[in-house]
């Protein structure tokens, strides 16, 4: 017995609804077990350490004239520490420190 057209775009829509609804399911563990695990450590200190800091040198992305952009070093604050946290997922309000070592040579746009 054939299948319907009908039929076939709904078994691909249920296939496509479960992959995404798995997905979602599996980055929602993640954060959970991230989240357990970050304050896991912030309770028990000797587990490791929740939070640290990225060291930047803050670099001035000035717009000018003609869609050009200049760069300058920041006179007032020109180096900083940026505080993060060890884990996966933004934690305790700071962004994860994965994150801030990549973007950490990232010019500040003004």
């Amino acid at each position: 017995m054939a299948t319907s057209p009908a039929a076939a775009s709904t078994t691909n829509f249920f296939s496509v609804r479960r992959i995404l609804l798995a997905v979602v399911a599996l980055v929602v563990f993640l954060y959970v077990v991230d989240f357990a695990w970050f304050h896991l450590r912030a309770a028990i200190p000797k587990l490791g350490a929740t939070t640290g800091s990225v060291h930047r040198i803050r670099l001035l992305a000035i717009s000018s004239k003609g869609n050009k952009i200049e760069y300058e070093l920041d006179a007032v604050h020109p180096e900083e520490d940026v505080p993060c946290s060890h884990s996966i997922f933004p934690q305790g309000g700071n962004p994860p420190c994965w994150y801030m070592i990549r973007h950490a040579k990232d010019p500040i746009p003004m």
